[in-house]
């Protein structure tokens, strides 16, 4: 059950058709000798229904009643979406077929009634998810026509107020389903109504949480007790287009879970920050998640080879997926389930995937998993009491901004400054300078921030490259200042709204709460250089913004022409800082060496920021540390992407740090002393500092 305290690892288990009970039972068995204690599994329709009203069950009774026997809990994803052969609606076991359509509907609540009501009482049932990796592009076909008529109907009541956003005009909502959808020509296509494309992008994110919550009522009618959760993927992409909104999602579930395949989900970063990744899409889980004790999971790791499936071939080594699991874990995921155990044995992704080797037998993947699990078992009371660490650092999510840049953006090449994901890469490039700093993190979409309170623990508030800013934002960012947080932004922030439109009110909103407003927007590929108060020459990109200082502002860096890039508002026991270029976007894109100085630097300026814990002080993109917070200490996690390091930290109390792996320790006496610990090529190390005392 998910309410089990410690740290669990896991694996899909992927039944083919082909496959018996007998082997079903085998690698179940070969699962809990290897450590890992959940198993997932697809609960394909295809197989459970082959022909009309004709179910079997075989294979699946197999898994669960051999879990049971081994100590594994089951966790079966819901399959409602893709129906079986014989419907002739699908070309696939994964493929969706018309979720909007009634018929369809009853079919599959039928599947899911017969599945739910098999396995509730299973005392290995752990958990169930709703739908893997949601996503669909909805509103297309009769079905989705008309569910987007009703949407548009709902939000604004009549047909005059759709056309106030809309560039055709009706008489009424029966003629707009009628004249169906519009692609426009490659010559029209970019003057085509943002406001009208914008409004598909979040019909698509409600009706995609419509059908997470018709899945969810379906489970409860025969199982109230089991949590319910999803996991969204592909996290660094901006996917409201498609329906995925990790926000929305969230409120439909008990819980969240997420798909972290570096060769499918990574690729955008360096490869030396694949790994990095892992605690990114982590990171956002743990935001993200409405669980009451912040609950969530790592569901789906990267567990094997990918060769022609993926977006690059790939194997990760033995260090990598230890690393990869830590990433997960240290950032608080109480699970990590890899995909796969075993491969599939035919079609896309066949002979691919799996921690088993080409023999059946375990690879040395799955002995990495084997190894980690070991290790969170033997320290099973302590890791049941660990958490994240509290966070320093808040990002602004703006799904606003990310949605209209999907609209207005140009590509997907992550060295194109302009391209169709730049708000996510801002964002991605956010928590890297974090991060790179050993940094905890929290992030937070428009809604949240403003209906929820800023935790005590933040100081520094990040909006990057924030092209929608409302006013409600400003007016919290305000007060987070004036009560001495941090308010730190870069680029074109609060420049448009959300439908795409200019608009003088907010942009006069955003000069004010900075005191500088943007003059001009110079875009050049040289003379974006920026030189601060001490000399240091520090690389803009994509554009120059002149600022214009308003009385109680002042720059702390200047463009090479003398015109001022970087201004600070001091307000009351805080501060706002506006930068002039676009810092994040470009740390995530080319990350030239200044660029996660300065950021450091503007952080070390604020008053109040000081160190708090085990900390690092060589760290960097190479070089970083995760905590787990613990009632006695600290769990301290040591990642190295590169050659053979020394990490320097210091503890910041008197203590005890002991390596979790060989049980040495060290006698800290003075918090502020430096210890050297080596962490051996690519590799992670992992300690608990339990405090003697805490400084002053």
């Amino acid at each position: 059950m998910t309410d089990r305290k410690g740290i669990r690892i896991g694996s899909q288990l992927f039944i083919n058709k082909e496959d018996t009970a007998e082997q079903i039972r085998n690698w179940v068995c070969l699962m809990a000798e290897n450590g890992l204690s959940v198993i997932r599994l697809f609960m394909v329709w295809e197989q459970l229904e082959p022909k009309e009203g004709q179910w079997v069950f075989d294979t699946y009774d197999a898994c669960f009643d051999q879990a049971l026997l081994s100590g594994l809990t089951v966790v079966p994803t819901l399959m409602s979406g893709s129906p079986p052969g014989w419907m002739r609606l699908t070309d696939s076991m994964q493929e969706l077929a018309e979720l909007d359509d009634p018929s369809f509907k009853k079919a599959a609540a039928r599947y899911i009634g017969t599945v739910v009501r098999r396995y509730a009482a299973h005392p290995a049932l752990d958990s169930w998810i709703l739908w893997n990796e949601p996503t669909r592009s909805a509103g297309s076909g009769r079905y989705g026509r008309q569910a987007y008529i009703r949407y548009l109907q709902n939000k604004y009541r009549d047909i005059d107020g759709y056309n106030a956003i809309s560039y055709k005009q009706f008489d009424s909502f029966e003629q707009l389903e009628l004249e169906g959808g519009s692609e426009g020509t490659a010559a029209t296509m970019p003057f085509r109504s943002f406001a009208e494309q914008l409004e598909q992008t979040r019909f698509a994110v409600e009706n995609l949480s419509k059908h997470l919550h018709f899945i969810r009522e379906q489970i409860r009618k025969y199982d109230a007790r089991h949590p319910v959760h999803v996991n969204p993927h592909n996290l660094q992409r901006e996917l409201q287009s498609m329906g995925q909104s990790i926000w929305s999602e969230a409120e439909q579930v008990d819980f969240l879970g997420c798909s972290a395949h570096p060769m499918w989900h990574s690729l955008r970063f360096p490869e030396r920050r694949w790994g990095q990744s892992v605690a990114f899409f982590a990171d956002l889980m743990k935001s993200a998640t409405l669980h009451p004790e912040g609950l969530f999971w790592v569901t789906e790791l990267q567990g094997g080879t990918t060769l022609y499936s993926g977006n690059h071939p790939y194997t990760p080594s033995r260090e990598t997926i230890k690393q990869w699991i830590w990433e997960g874990i240290g950032s608080g995921a109480r699970a990590v389930v890899f995909w796969c155990f075993n491969s599939r044995s035919s079609g896309y992704e066949a002979g691919e995937w799996a921690l088993l080797n080409r023999l059946g037998e375990p690879s040395q993947r799955l002995l990495a998993a084997k190894e980690t699990a070991v290790m969170l078992q033997r320290h099973d009371n302590l890791f049941a009491k660990a958490a994240p660490a509290a966070p320093r650092v808040l990002i602004l999510y703006s799904e606003a901004s990310c949605a209209l840049g999907a609209v207005e953006g140009q590509g997907n090449n992550r060295l194109n400054p302009r391209n169709t994901n730049m708000y996510m890469d801002a964002l991605a490039g956010a928590w890297l300078m974090c991060s790179d700093l050993s940094l905890p993190v929290l992030f937070r979409n428009e809604k949240r921030f403003v209906g929820e309170p800023i935790p005590q623990s933040v100081e520094i508030v990040i909006l990057p490259n924030t092209i929608v800013l409302g006013r409600a934002e400003i007016a919290k960012l305000e007060d987070f200042a004036r009560l001495g947080g941090l308010v730190i932004a870069d680029g074109l922030c609060g420049m448009k709204e959300a439908d795409g439109r200019l608009s003088g009110e907010s942009i006069e909103a955003v000069d004010a709460l900075f005191g500088a407003s943007v003059l001009e927007i110079e875009t050049d590929d040289e003379g974006l250089q920026m030189t601060t108060l001490n000399g240091e020459i520090i690389s803009g990109w994509f554009y120059r913004l002149p600022l214009g200082l308003r009385s109680e502002a002042a720059f702390v860096a200047r463009f090479l022409n003398g015109a001022p890039s970087v201004a600070q508002r001091k307000l009351e026991n805080g501060s706002l800082v506006r930068v002039g270029t676009s810092l994040f976007q470009a740390y995530f894109a080319r990350p030239v060496e200044g660029l996660l100085r300065f950021f450091e630097t503007l952080m070390n300026s604020h008053a109040s920021f000081r160190a708090r814990g085990v900390r690092l002080t060589n760290g960097g993109a190479g070089l970083r540390l995760q905590r787990l917070t613990h009632p006695e200490g600290e769990v301290v996690l040591l990642f190295n992407k590169g050659a053979r390091a020394k990490a320097s930290i210091i503890p910041g109390a008197s203590g005890q740090l002991t390596n979790m792996n060989t049980s040495e320790s060290v006698d800290v006496n003075d918090g502020n002393e430096m210890i050297l610990i080596d962490v051996p090529e690519n590799g992670t190390e992992l300690y608990f500092f339990r405090w003697r005392r805490l400084l002053p």
